[in-house]
C-alpha cells in the first residue's frame, strides 16, 4: 500500500472510531471513575476486538476476491449507503448513557470488557467489510498488506480511545448535558454522511 492510501485509511478509521458509541463512552466512564491506567486496558481490549474484525473481513475479502472485484461498484454503493445511514442515525441520536461500576475491575476483566464491547457492536464488521475494498487491491492481497492494514486500524482505534481516556474527567460533566450530546451527535452524523458521499465518489 502506498503512503496516500495508508493515510486515507487512517483518516477514514479515525472518523469512524471517534463517532460516539459504546466503546468510546465505556472508556470515558472507566477513565472518569478509576483513572487512565484501567481505561488503557479497556481500550486495549476494544482494539483487539476491532483487529479481529479486520482480520476476518480481510480473510472473507480474500476468499471472495473474484466475486467482489467483479462487483466493486455495488460494494462502493452499499458501503457509501451504510455510512450515510449510520451518519443519519447518529445525527438523530439522543446519546448513550452509561453506568459506573461500584468496584475496581482487574486488568483481565477490563481487557475482556473492552473486547466484548468491541466484538458485540454489529456495525463494526459491516463497516470494515464495506470499507476495506476501497483501500485494498483484492487481486494482490499479501501478508505485508494485511499487516499494514491491521497496524493502521489498530493504532488509530487505540489512539481515538486514548483521546477519550485523556479527556474523560474533563468531558464527563458535558457528556451528561443533553444539549451538548445532541450537538456532538449532529456533528458526528454530518461527518459520517460526508464520508459516505466521499466513498460513493471515490
Amino acid at each position: 500500500m502506498d503512503l496516500f492510501t495508508l493515510l486515507s485509511l487512517t483518516f477514514a478509521t479515525f472518523v469512524y472510531a471517534i463517532s460516539p458509541g459504546p466503546g468510546l463512552f465505556a472508556v470515558l466512564a472507566i477513565s472518569t471513575r478509576y483513572g487512565p491506567i484501567p481505561a488503557i486496558w479497556l481500550s486495549l481490549g476494544h482494539t483487539i476486538g476491532d483487529i479481529i474484525y479486520v482480520a476476518l473481513a480481510m480473510l472473507t475479502l480474500n476468499v471472495l476476491s473474484e466475486v467482489i472485484s467483479n462487483s466493486m461498484l455495488y460494494v462502493k454503493i452499499l458501503g457509501a449507503s451504510y455510512l450515510i445511514y449510520i451518519g443519519y442515525q447518529q445525527w438523530r441520536s439522543k446519546g448513550i448513557s452509561f453506568e459506573q461500576s461500584s468496584q475496581k475491575n482487574s486488568t483481565l476483566k477490563l481487557l475482556m470488557a473492552g473486547f466484548v464491547v468491541g466484538v458485540t457492536n454489529p456495525k463494526t464488521i459491516i463497516f470494515y467489510l464495506s470499507f476495506l475494498p476501497i483501500f485494498i487491491d483484492l487481486n494482490n492481497l499479501t501478508v505485508v498488506t494485511e499487516i499494514e492494514v491491521i497496524s493502521v486500524i489498530g493504532c488509530t482505534v487505540f489512539f481515538v480511545l486514548s483521546l477519550a481516556n485523556i479527556m474523560g474527567i474533563k468531558l464527563r460533566k458535558h457528556i451528561e448535558n443533553p444539549t451538548i450530546i445532541k450537538r456532538v451527535n449532529e456533528l458526528t452524523g454530518i461527518t459520517m454522511i460526508l464520508v459516505g458521499c466521499f466513498v460513493a465518489l471515490y
